[in-house]
Formats: structure tokens, sequence, C-alpha cells
């Protein structure tokens, strides 16, 4: 095999050429280099000014939270130092972020201070620039701060916020009327027409807990219940399901009809935790107009609920064509029938194959 020579490989790649391609790689590698350089050197320089801002910020807080009310209302001395330093961004924010952590860790007097300190500071002023900037994470972020140091001259402007567009702003406006107003906030499910999610449900139960008054809830429930956004239902059959409304069992029971099959699944659950003498055969009822996830649920509802009014119809499911139906309804059928476990022992002795196995798993679980 004939080797390539210097001027064979030129035909393809001219020497000059060659030289420049090297340049171009070493001054883009300089570039690459200067770029990761600098960007360490700011992560640095803003780490070591944020150290000392928070060992200025921190004597603050601790004086803010041991202060008495009346003293706090003369505000505080700042330091004509610390004024400036608010002037910078970074600084700002960083206050702001250190504020608003240690404002949820308080309750009473001490949280007061800190918002006292929040006003002073004059950071009010640049929570509502980022509540009315066109970026949807500013926006949020500008509500969050907002009702988070309970400045409740602007609940207003954020209920506005409930039904926007964007998932984040209307999830932190949501949270922020009902943090400033417990259950009344939760006025927003009359004209919320967006999807409540799964993970913006739970913050507004976690977010409820916190009040005291259920701000007659019972009263709201009956409208929700009729809304068209399905997560609404949801979410109202959940409050139902959370605050034990046992007033609204029958406007509940309506929704067993509904066409969405989360709502009705929802309905089931909500329906074992308000249940009354009706609501075993109302399920059973509804059983055959279910689908097949729901007619499971309906079976572990009637195990918690059910009574022996329900037994003929739990022993007719034992020889549905499902095994997992068989099971739920044996379940059932044990738990609310005072001879359960012997009536099923002697159908398995008689039947042998699934039916025993499914007599000998329910004694396993009983046993436990």
């Amino acid at each position: 095999m004939q080797r390539r020579t210097p001027n064979a490989f030129s035909k393809y790649i001219r020497p000059e050429y060659l030289l420049v391609g090297i340049e171009v790689l070493v001054i883009n590698f300089i570039i690459i280099i200067s770029i990761i350089y600098l960007n360490l050197y700011l992560r640095k320089r803003n780490f070591f000014y944020k150290k000392y801002i928070d060992a200025q910020l921190e004597e603050w807080i601790t004086k803010a939270i041991l202060d008495e009310p009346d003293k706090v209302e003369q505000g505080f001395e700042i330091p004509q130092k610390f004024s400036r330093i608010l002037k910078n961004f970074i600084a700002r924010q960083f206050v702001i972020d250190e504020l608003l952590a240690v404002r949820k860790e308080l309750t009473g007097a001490a949280a007061k201070n800190i918002t006292v300190l929040y006003e002073q500071l004059e950071l009010k002023k640049h929570s509502l620039k980022k509540m009315s900037s066109r970026k949807w994470h500013v926006k949020a972020k500008g509500i969050m701060e907002l009702y988070i140091m309970d400045q409740n001259d602007t609940l207003i402007r954020i209920y506005k916020n409930t039904n926007s567009r964007s998932e984040f702003i209307r999830m932190e406006a949501q949270i922020g009327v009902i943090h400033m107003t417990g259950f009344d906030g939760l006025r927003f499910l009359d004209v919320v027409s967006y999807p409540i999610t799964e993970w913006q449900q739970i913050k507004l139960l976690e977010q409820l807990r916190l009040s005291r008054e259920d701000g007659q809830l019972a009263m709201h429930i009956p409208k929700w219940l009729r809304s068209k956004n399905d997560t609404v239902v949801v979410f109202t059959l959940k409050l139902a399901d959370a605050y034990q409304q046992f007033s609204v069992h029958d406007d509940v029971v309506k929704t067993l009809d509904h066409p969405n099959n989360m709502v009705r699944i929802q309905a089931v659950k909500t329906l074992v935790r308000i249940a009354n003498e009706n609501t075993p055969q109302i399920l059973a009822d509804h059983y055959d107009k279910e689908e097949f996830a729901n007619r499971l649920n309906i079976l572990d509802a009637l195990s918690k609920i059910g009574s022996e009014n329900q037994a003929w119809f739990l022993i007719g499911l034992l020889d549905d064509e499902s095994d997992v139906i068989k099971l739920k309804a044996g379940k059932a059928f044990a738990a609310c029938f005072k001879y359960g476990m012997e009536a099923l022992e002697e159908r398995g002795r008689a039947k042998k194959g699934a039916y025993q196995k499914i007599y000998l798993h329910i004694k396993a679980e009983l046993e436990k």
C-alpha cells in the first residue's frame, strides 16, 4: 500500500487553512476558559457579598424578634451604609428572601416585627413592581412576597390573578387570598375557569388548615358542586371530605351521576367520610352504572360503611368474572356481615378454586 505523502495530503487541506483552524480553536478555548473563570469569580464575589449582608441583617432580625411592639412601631434605626446596599438588586432580593424565610417561621408579635422591618426598608414597592411584570415567574414571586408579608391592602390586586392564564401566577394568587382571608378566600372558586391541578389542591388544603373557622363552608359547597369546571367540583368534594360537611350529603350524592369519572371517584370517597344510614345502599345502587375502577372504589367504601342490608348484593358479586371484584366483594362482605367469614369459609370448601383462595387471603389480612 502506497504511503500518503505530504503533497498528497495537501490536496485535501492546505497548510495555511490548517493553521487558521488551529488558531480559531485556540481562540475559542481561551474564550471558554475566560467565561468559566468570570462566572466562578462572579459567583464567589456574590457569595461573600451575601455573607456580608447576612451578617448585618442577622443583628437586625434578632432585634426585630425581641423588641416590644410599641418600640417597633417607632421604627428601626437603619444605617446609611445599609440603605446604599439595598440599591443593589442582588442585595435587595437577598434581604427580601431572608425576611420571607424568617417570617414563615414566626407568629404573633415577632412576625409583625418582621413585617414592619420589610415595610421600613421600602421593600414593598419592589414586590409591587414584580407583581406588575409580564414575566410569569417574576409576577408569581411578587405575589408571594406580598401575601407572606401580610400586605392586606394588595388583596384585591392579588385576587384578580386567581384566574390568570399562567398556572404558576394563579397558584400563588389562590394561595395568597386564602393566606390573607382564610376560608373566605375560596370565593375564587366562583369564577376560576382554568383547571386546579392535583398539586394545587394539596397546597390549598394545606393553607386552609392554618385557618380556624370554616367561613360557612357548607353554604357555598352546593354552588361549587354545580360548577362547570370539573376540577372545582373535585376540590369541593375534597373540602367536604376534609371538613366532614355532613349537611351537604345529598348534594354530594348528586355528583355520583357526574359525567367526569374523577368527580365520581372522589364523590364515593367523600361519601364515606360524611355517610349516613342511607349511603351504603346508595353506593350499591350506583355500582352497575360505574366503570371498573370506581366499582372497586365502591366496594372499598362498603367495606368501611356497609351493613347487612348489602349482604345479598355482595354475595352476588362473589360470582363475578373478575377475581379482583370477587376479592373486594369478599372483603366487604366479611366486614359488614356478622357471619361473613364463616360464610366465605363454607363457600370456599364447597366451590374450591378461587373462592378458597379469596377466603384464605382475607383471613390472612384480618390476622395481621
